[in-house]
């Protein structure tokens, strides 16, 4: 095993050598006759382009290099399919041209034969398909570049759908993903495209492609989303059935329904498209700004309208996770771009980013607030919110700025689940559907509760604290007494680091009221007497309050400081 993986390995290297070669060929003999300018080349060039093309067997090679480029990434095969289909998101680092071919990249691909998809269901079972299934549908609902699905009966009766993956595709898609590992590597030696990290690049592409190699990662995908969305009616996730699932093998529940863009079916059952837009932009915010676990890919292929009223969410393979920062940048990023407080959303987004060496992030700020400004007072037509987030996005790299995978999928979700609310609803405005989510998200992780929560996350760090704290005083007390310390009080002159202690001393007094306060709202035995006539403050100390108020005071003191300072 250990000498058959370099040598297949080695031969798909030489059939990818072989394409790339082809299309250089290509490029080269379009730019011998047509060149950059309007003036026709000369005739030398001509000539050169004319015996390459009867050496080559070449047409003229009128295709732009664009339509070029698409074409070279087909016949190169799935993997490459699928790594042209994610840098279609990177309008932050490609030009247009190449996004908008490269959107036209087709995954699917003539069905592999039953006898082929038997054998691997089998295989993983190590059960007849007839002991599995109590039906199964030879022909196939539809067929990619990874897997097809094929609709099946279970034994008893439930229907379902079966996703089996494409024979020989893991062995294949390795030896492409470590042939990329070994180009980006060279790559980062050419100064121009190491700006482009090439490297991080297929990393991240690998890092997807490996876990929708694993079915199983999708049946978690699926089980994750359906507890998130617990006793939600609106939307519906498909039950995956883990014992007829495996690594190659993944069966679901069937859900019938209709596709977004099926405007006319749509409209003969009567549904309310503008209702439908809001719910699936409340269901894509939801997932970004309040799980931070969410769809990549929510086009209206994985989407379904069921019962005219709800959406039903399928193909979860490509996923996308956000840390509790990115998250909380992310949500305060959108929240002042909707509400119009492009300052304050152009902070968040470059706390998005990466900053690459030589970064300038003053200058990328002021182009994201222009860029906000010119949005303003237009329409959906003229310039929908995702067309400006992207816009927004693609000058990031232009300042040495980078956003990582994650970011590119939320903002290509945003992006779809727009597209999909126009076609719903056309003319929707996606900022004024998502104003009253986001507000409601706003006030809840901001209210007094939340802040409590954090406070008592971070109690655990204060009582290991408080554990360590008598040993140290005498410790402390120990060293004075004897000589080993020793405190001189003076009054110096106002100097810069007497004044940054004063400073201090006010943070700390703040500080220690806030935390006064806490711990006493949390003491079994409260002193004094508590609120009762407020409802939202009921059960809690006055003298709670009290200490609450007065580390807001220091804190305040604390600020005029700086501010002075500062001056």
């Amino acid at each position: 095993m250990r000498i058959k993986r370099p040598i297949s390995e080695f031969r798909r290297l030489l059939q990818v050598i072989s394409v790339i070669f082809d299309f250089a060929i290509d490029i080269f003999i379009a730019r011998m006759y047509r060149g950059r300018g309007l003036r026709p080349r000369p005739a030398g060039k001509r000539l050169l382009a004319f015996i390459l093309r009867t050496l080559f067997r070449r047409g003229k090679g009128n295709r732009s290099f664009a339509v070029q480029l698409r074409l070279t990434i087909e016949r190169l095969g799935p993997t490459y399919i699928k790594l042209g289909q994610i840098l279609s998101l990177r309008e932050d680092l490609l030009p247009e041209s190449i996004i908008m071919e490269l959107r036209k990249l087709q995954s699917d691909v003539p069905p592999f034969s039953f006898i082929d998809v038997k054998r691997t269901i089998e295989s993983e079972f190590n059960l007849p398909l007839s002991m599995i299934f109590s039906k199964f549908e030879e022909k196939p609902i539809a067929a990619a570049s990874l897997a097809q699905a094929h609709v099946a009966w279970l034994k008893d009766g439930t229907k379902a759908v079966v996703k089996v993956q494409r024979p020989g595709i893991v062995r294949l898609m390795i030896d492409d993903l470590n042939i990329m590992k070994r180009l980006a590597a060279l790559l980062m030696y050419v100064p121009f495209v190491r700006d482009f990290r090439p490297d991080r690049l297929v990393e991240e592409f690998a890092n997807y492609t490996m876990r929708e190699l694993d079915f199983r990662q999708e049946g978690k995908h699926a089980d994750i989303f359906r507890r998130n969305f617990a006793g939600n009616n609106d939307i519906v996730i498909p039950t995956i059935f883990w014992d007829y699932t495996s690594t190659k093998v993944l069966t679901m529940e069937f859900i019938e329904g209709v596709k977004p863009d099926d405007t006319v079916k749509l409209k003969q059952l009567g549904v309310n498209g503008y209702r439908l837009a809001r719910l699936g932009a409340d269901i894509v915010i939801k997932q970004l700004f309040i799980d931070g676990f969410f769809h990549g890919d929510p086009h209206p292929g994985n989407l379904f309208v069921v019962d005219k009223t709800r959406f039903g969410m399928i193909d979860l393979g490509m996923i996308g996770a956000f840390s509790r920062e990115t998250k909380r940048n992310m949500f305060l990023y959108y929240y002042h771009l909707i509400i119009q407080d492009y300052e304050t959303s152009a902070k968040y987004m470059v706390g998005l980013t990466e900053p690459g060496p030589n970064a300038d992030i003053k200058g990328f700020m002021e182009e994201v607030i222009e860029i906000g400004k010119s949005w303003t007072g237009a329409d959906f037509k003229e310039y929908s919110l995702g067309k400006l987030i992207l816009n927004a996005m693609n000058q990031a790299a232009t300042y040495k700025l980078y956003f990582n995978s994650d970011i590119i999928l939320a903002v290509k979700a945003i992006v779809t689940i727009e597209a999909v609310a126009h076609i719903l609803s056309p003319g929707i405005d996606l900022a004024e559907i998502s104003r009253p989510m986001m507000t409601k998200i706003f006030l809840e992780q901001f209210s007094p509760m939340k802040a409590v929560q954090s406070i008592l996350r971070a109690l655990p760090d204060y009582v290991e604290f408080q554990d360590e704290a008598p040993r140290k005083l005498l410790k402390a007390i120990d060293m004075v007494s004897s000589g080993k310390l020793q405190v001189e009080l003076s009054h110096p002159p106002q100097t810069e680091d007497a004044k940054k202690r004063k400073i201090s001393t006010f943070a700390y007094l703040a500080a220690g009221s806030f935390f006064s306060g806490v711990f006493m709202a949390l003491s079994p035995n409260v002193p004094g007497p508590v609120i009762s006539s407020i409802h939202g403050l009921a059960g809690v100390p006055v003298l709670t309050v009290g200490m609450f108020l007065a580390s807001l005071a220091s804190l305040l003191v604390v600020i005029r400081k700086l501010r002075k300072s500062t001056l």
